[in-house]
């Protein structure tokens, strides 16, 4: 049965979720929208319980007051919806016709023999995790050398990512072939599990990055590949064009920036900057 205090916990008063919403876009970028509201009291009243605080207010003032508790706010808030080879229409393009074109380009020595690829908004790691395996396949024994940065706003799922373990289930959309070359059952405390192996995890490297509050991302040198996948979604048209902006900036001339299925860039604005190639792969013009 419910007490008295739990039912206080989950009550959030107008100005409460404004507050929030505020809070998580000024940080973040995410646009709370008015339906998120029993979103965000179902992901943050078990928090506050956990807390034992008794109403939202008292809960706004400790993650005004803590750092920390703020990350975990934002972590418990943000959506991870993932699993490998999610959007396959995208590793076939880069198998059949992004890759075969970078040979092409390092044989008439336009480029070096180095693919980069950028993990977005990579979660628990499921999409950085297939780009790399695509990419190690594809280039196996070619001396090709392969750099993923994979970046996420919740450091929660980024542990996950790092740790780089699934269950049977998670990885069932990998072909056999490939979860025997780039995984390894796991034994004792760990058996029933599948672990990345480190000739995999090794071409990736894991970072937290704001993409919306971030003014400059950690990326030295020309990218070939953006993969930035069912985020747009949740900015704000302002914020996604700021972003879109920097994404260009960070890829090498003909670079891709791989979009989510309902996203799309507005090539009436963009027009000059980008072409659209196949459903949401967009490539980077002069």
């Amino acid at each position: 049965m419910v007490n008295l205090e739990e039912k206080r916990a989950e009550r959030l008063s107008e100005v409460e979720f404004n507050t929030i919403r505020q809070l998580v876009a000024d940080s973040i970028g995410v646009n709370l929208t008015t339906k998120k509201k029993q979103l965000v009291i179902s992901r943050l009243s078990k928090r506050l319980r956990k807390l034992g605080l008794s109403d939202f207010s008292q809960y706004l003032e400790l993650v005004e007051e803590d750092k920390k508790e703020k990350e975990m706010m934002f972590n418990l808030i943000t959506t991870n919806v993932t699993h490998f080879f999610r959007e396959e229409h995208h590793f076939d393009y880069l198998t059949e016709e992004l890759f075969p074109q970078l040979e092409e380009q390092a044989e008439a020595k336009k480029k070096s023999k180095r693919v980069r690829i950028w993990s977005a908004a990579c979660s628990t790691g499921e999409e950085a995790y297939s780009v790399a395996i695509v990419a190690a396949d594809y280039f196996r024994d070619k001396g090709w050398k392969i750099e993923i940065l994979a970046s996420d706003i919740n450091t929660e799922v980024l542990s996950v990512a790092k740790r780089g373990v699934y269950s049977k289930e998670q990885v069932k959309k990998i072909p056999y072939h490939l979860l025997t070359d780039y995984f390894k059952l796991g034994v004792g405390p760990n058996q029933g599990l599948l672990k990345v192996k480190e000739k995999l995890s090794k071409m990736i490297t894991f970072y937290r990055i704001n993409l919306a509050a971030d003014r400059s991302y950690p990326i030295a040198e020309p990218l070939d590949i953006i993969l930035c996948r069912n985020v747009f979604i949740y900015f704000n048209q302002e914020t996604q064009n700021e972003i879109i902006n920097r994404f260009y900036q960070h890829l090498t001339e003909g670079g891709l920036l791989l979009m989510g299925h309902s996203e799309k860039i507005n090539l009436l604005n963009q027009g000059s900057k980008w072409e659209l190639i196949r459903p949401t792969i967009y490539q980077k013009l002069p």
